[in-house]
């Protein structure tokens, strides 16, 4: 990939040219979600979820389309999740969400610790000092991504299906993209006794079911629901 532009940060210390600092302020959008609508008729089919209910986490994205190999630094296709502004300007992680760094020749020029596009639209490699050091052309675009991280939690109940009068319910708890094993239990209910199924402050009124399909009515959602309907 062409470089365009090679800045003079990168040749004298931060203090001949003073620096300002990135303002690591951003905040991810958080959305609370629950499903289905409460009191609403629902049928669903053996593995489906019945209820399901969390947390999402939309964050900006860069997305470079194209690893771009630079004379002083190698910026590596992927996305770069957003970590702050300066001047109104969108700074991002020097590291893709996959792990991988910048790559460059330590001592030779200064550590990385951002990304940003300037009024030129090149894509630039912020210095320590927080200088553009370099900046390059590129295919690259922002986005926003909804994206699992260790903020993000999901609950939900499945149906797994009846035996005779009896039918077999799921719980599961999601973090990080994978369920909590000290957090999934399966749970069986007796409806000769009672047509309602309670887990964890949910209530669920059953309607009809069979070995395939349940129909049903959710009274309550998970106890502590801080959620908006999606």
């Amino acid at each position: 990939m062409k470089l365009v532009k090679i800045l003079p940060a990168i040749l004298f210390t931060s203090t001949i040219f003073g620096c300002s600092t990135v303002n690591y302020n951003y905040e991810a959008k958080v959305d609370y979600f629950s499903k289905p609508v409460l009191n609403e008729v629902v049928e669903v089919y053996v593995g489906d979820y019945m209820i399901d209910q969390g947390k999402s986490v939309t964050l900006d994205f860069l997305i470079l389309n194209r690893t771009i190999d630079g004379t002083l630094y190698d910026i590596h296709k992927g996305s770069y999740s957003r970590i702050g502004e300066y001047k109104g300007s969108s700074y991002f992680s020097p590291t893709t969400s996959k792990g991988q760094p910048l790559s460059y020749t330590v001592g030779l020029v200064d550590t990385p610790v951002a990304l940003h596009i300037n009024s030129d639209n090149e894509l630039c490699v912020t210095s320590v000092s927080y200088q553009a050091a370099a900046c390059y052309e590129g295919s690259f675009n922002i986005k926003e991504k909804t994206v699992v991280d260790s903020q993000a939690f999901q609950q939900t109940l499945i149906y797994n299906g009846s035996v005779d009068e009896k039918i077999n319910i799921s719980y599961r708890e999601f973090s990080n993209d994978s369920a909590r094993n000290a957090f999934t239990n399966n749970v069986e209910y007796d409806m000769k006794k009672s047509n309602f199924i309670n887990y964890k402050g949910a209530r669920i009124e059953v309607i009809s079911y069979d070995n395939t399909s349940i129909k049903f009515r959710v009274i309550k959602h998970f106890r502590d629901d801080r959620s908006i309907e999606l």
